[in-house]
């Protein structure tokens, strides 16, 4: 028992180091299909729960950006608008729960003004339109770069 505590502590250290950099990353992770490029951030946690975003490639979609709120739960299948607001400049989408990671997910262009947003300034607030969900707030430091690196991979 007391390795088995061990070996996850070990293996928790570099999350925990990394969560606190505050810097947005470009990866390659182990996703159901193999390996793919994953462009993401952790927001401050709320409890037990790590908000974030992630944002890989989606084929002939374009990209795809997952929102993991702070909340405790929400409804498979659910549906709702999201406002993306940094300093400059607001865009709203449309995003949709997925079962998988019970992430809300929007699938767009490269050249869709949400990338712009959040490749600049220096944080990003995602709020639910409508108030369902508890606002988040990232940092938008390395985005740009993160992004860049995640587009090069993209077909």
């Amino acid at each position: 028992m007391r390795r088995l505590l061990l070996v996850i502590a070990l293996l928790l250290l570099p999350a925990a180091a990394f969560a606190a950099e505050d810097k947005w990353t470009a990866q390659m992770e182990e996703d159901e299909g193999g390996p793919v490029m994953v462009a993401s951030i952790d927001g401050p946690a709320v409890g037990d729960v790590v908000p974030s975003l992630r944002m890989m490639c989606a084929g002939d979609e374009g990209v795809n950006l997952r929102f993991s709120t702070s909340a405790e739960s929400a409804e498979p299948g659910s549906e709702a608008d999201f406002l993306f607001e940094n300093e400059s400049t607001q865009v709203t989408k449309h995003m949709q729960l997925e079962d998988m990671d019970g992430a809300f997910a929007a699938y767009f262009p490269p050249s869709d003004p949400l990338l712009a947003l959040l490749k600049t300034g220096d944080q990003v607030s995602v709020s639910e339109t409508a108030g369902n969900y508890p606002a988040q707030t990232f940092p938008l430091k390395g985005s740009s770069k993160a992004i860049a690196a995640l587009l090069k991979t993209c077909n």
